[in-house]
């Protein structure tokens, strides 16, 4: 899981006042975010094989279109293919290649493969959320149930057809990093 970092937030007994921390904001170097980059990497392949049009594409070239590592893929895409998102052909022309329409496979579908619960925290959970010292009178509850149901609603419409449709071409692959660098000299 990807973490958020933040300059000039005091630790270990150290104290801003109110008027320093609003003069001088912390500043974020990451992003939080409660994906898993397995996750991440999934729902880039998936996107990636809807705007290849239905034609299989080698592991390698997977990867380097979507830029992540080989190794990490070749360990995300037998999940998918188990779970029937995806389906591999061998041969030549071989590779893989969405195993239902777009239309069809939903964010969320993704997510839940790789996540389980999309509850932003255990006690709001649909199925058995685990008890809370704070179950009486409790009003955190319901907040993070609305979170959980807002997400799950944003991620069962996307659709991939919807997002390759929002994409507007086909997917490029990013530049040789290495191969822009001026050579050392």
């Amino acid at each position: 899981m990807l973490t958020l970092r933040v300059n000039n937030v005091g630790y270990a007994g150290e104290s801003y006042g109110g008027d320093r921390l609003a003069s001088n904001p912390p500043e974020v170097e990451a992003v939080a975010v409660w994906i898993s980059r397995r996750t991440d990497y999934a729902t880039r392949a998936v996107l990636a094989l809807t705007l290849a049009g239905g034609g299989p594409i080698k592991l390698e070239e997977l990867a380097r279109r979507i830029a992540v590592p080989q190794s990490v893929l070749e360990q995300v895409m037998p999940v998918m293919r188990t779970a029937g998102l995806v389906r591999s052909e061998r041969g030549p022309h071989g590779g893989y290649r969405l195993n239902r329409a777009a239309s069809e496979i939903t964010l969320e579908r993704v997510v839940r493969l790789f996540e389980g619960q999309l509850a932003p925290i255990s006690c709001a959970t649909r199925r058995q959320p685990e008890p809370c010292d704070m179950t009486v009178g409790c009003s955190l509850r319901g907040v993070w149930e609305e979170v959980r149901d807002a997400t799950i609603e944003i991620l069962s419409r996307s659709t991939f057809a919807d997002l390759a449709a929002g994409a507007g071409g086909p997917w490029v692959a990013p530049p040789d990093v290495k191969a822009l660098r001026p050579a050392a000299v």
